[in-house]
């Protein structure tokens, strides 16, 4: 199945998605990095990804030493705690195991969001061209911190402090990952969608019941808006992984 140009791949369950985008993607890396001397990519933070990251980890035969793994947001707030941080979350669950070249994040506690949105532009136009981008889509229809009527599919900024959509923070309020600080920050520091979706492989993970509602309105939207901008995949080509409990049962998810 397809959306737009996105390929559609439903799996059975979470873990089994976890799996097969982590079984693609390493064979993505093994590709490009048998063709390049460095490969560059982008990661996403979240409850949809814990499965993926948690199987890239373990996957074999990657040469991470030539690999620059680049976080594509986080929240800001000089109060937040470093476990409540996406960086923390991609750190602890594959950076500190599989020890990459080198690894960026973004600086949630920076004093001021706007000079670490240009430091961290700086960041990703010095790691150009990205090879590969991983990333999920919010309950808000988001891609990273790009939220509705927010995003602009034609910016040439390569990364922005945008506030955080109410969905999102009530979404984020249930992640285990974030519940820890009790609330979720106004404001976050996120990569564009332009800049994202600059990467030369494009997968994105989305399994989970609860996605199901925005991951049914993305379907069947097929010109792209920024009120839900996961709707620009359908003008990439990419891979789209879902299971059964995320995938709306036209699609071949669990009625």
């Amino acid at each position: 199945m397809n959306y737009g140009k996105t390929r559609i791949i439903v799996c059975e369950d979470e873990a089994d998605l976890g799996r097969r985008a982590a079984t693609a993607v390493a064979a993505a890396m093994r590709k490009r990095l048998a063709q390049h001397d460095e490969i560059r990519m982008i990661f996403a933070a979240g409850q949809s990804q814990m499965a993926f990251l948690d199987d890239l980890a373990q996957e074999p035969g990657l040469d991470w030493q030539r690999v620059v793994c680049l976080n594509m947001d986080d929240f800001w707030d000089p109060r937040l705690q470093v476990e409540c941080s996406c960086g923390y979350q991609t750190r602890t669950q594959l950076y500190d195991k599989v020890k990459p070249k080198r690894f960026e994040l973004v600086r949630y506690n920076a004093p001021d969001p706007e000079a670490e949105a240009r430091r961290y532009a700086g960041v990703l136009e010095a790691a150009q061209p990205v090879d590969i981008l991983c990333q999920g889509i919010g309950m808000s229809g988001h891609l990273a911190l790009d939220e509705p009527y927010q995003a602009d599919f034609d910016t040439e900024l390569l990364v922005k402090v945008v506030d955080v959509d109410e969905q999102s923070k009530r979404q984020l309020l249930a992640d285990p990952n974030f519940r820890a600080a009790g609330y979720i920050p106004a404001k976050g520091i996120t990569m564009t969608i332009p800049a994202m979706l600059m990467a030369a492989e494009i997968f994105t993970m989305v399994p989970l019941r609860l996605k199901r509602e925005i991951v049914t309105r993305v379907l069947l939207i097929r010109t792209p808006t920024t009120a839900v901008p996961a709707t620009i995949l359908s003008r990439h080509e990419g891979t789209l992984f879902l299971d059964r409990d995320s995938c709306p049962p036209a699609w071949g998810g669990r009625p």
